[in-house]
């Protein structure tokens, strides 16, 4: 396979500005399980330094920021930092703005942070690049510092098959997109000089709705449902967002 690159900025471009929509990603799972994370292994984020690499706007970048830590976003788009850096000043934060290509990280970045994060990243690559940017996330780390990397689950059914509709129809908009599976990412992590922790799902109700009824609804220009963030722990398994916690020894 071949990577297919996404027109990223047009994608950005296209993307609805939503104050609230750090708050909305607050309720998730995916950031419960960060906070948690953090809290046990930091005592809070207070004064933390955290980087969110291929960022966009950065909504997880923004929420360390709501509660005290030193943020900065790596996007290799001037755009998505542009309307992060709005983000931010609408919800009256601080956050500090990098462009730059997380195959090849500035030397300032490197070693300096508690935290590294990314959602929707590591996904678009293949080969060794797969195994590189997770290694990334390590690369700006500490030692005894956590990288959470968030990807789309290779067993969510109700993504896959979303996903199937649009690429048989020739509109899937994201380039390469190739989901993993828990295991793979435990692998690479550890390939990579890391120390997986236990995988954290989203919730598979908010799968079924986000990926499932309301695109439907979508197609009728009908107002989407709200998204349930409800969590049943042998069904989330199923559910599209998997995150891993990885420890830098």
């Amino acid at each position: 396979m071949i990577e297919q690159k996404a027109d990223w900025d047009r994608q950005w471009q296209a993307e609805p500005f939503d104050p609230s929509a750090p708050a909305a990603e607050a309720r998730t799972p995916r950031w419960r399980a960060q906070e948690r994370i953090v809290r046990e292994r930091f005592g809070g984020f207070e004064g933390l330094r955290a980087i969110e690499l291929g960022a966009g706007r950065g909504l997880n970048g923004q929420l360390y920021a709501e509660r005290g830590a030193r943020v900065t976003l790596l996007d290799e788009l001037d755009r998505p930092l542009a309307q992060a850096r709005d983000l931010a000043a609408a919800n009256g934060l601080e956050i500090a703005t990098v462009r730059g290509d997380v195959f090849d990280l500035p030397a300032e970045l490197r070693g300096s942070f508690d935290v590294s994060m990314s959602f929707g990243l590591c996904e678009h690559f293949l080969g060794e690049r797969r195994r590189a940017v997770v290694a990334a996330h390590l690369t700006v780390l500490r030692p005894g510092g956590v990288a959470f990397v968030g990807v789309p689950n290779r067993l969510a059914p109700a993504y896959r098959l979303w996903k199937g509709v649009l690429t048989r129809r020739g509109t899937w908009p994201l380039g390469t997109e190739e989901p993993f599976t828990a295991r793979e990412l435990e692998r690479l992590a550890r390939q990579a000089g890391g120390e997986p922790l236990a995988p954290e799902y989203g919730s598979f109700a908010a799968s079924v709705v986000n990926h499932g009824l309301n695109q439907f609804l979508h197609k009728l220009a009908r107002r989407p449902l709200p998204v349930p963030q409800t969590q049943v722990p042998l069904a989330d398994r199923l559910a599209y967002e998997l995150l891993l916690p990885i420890v830098k020894p």
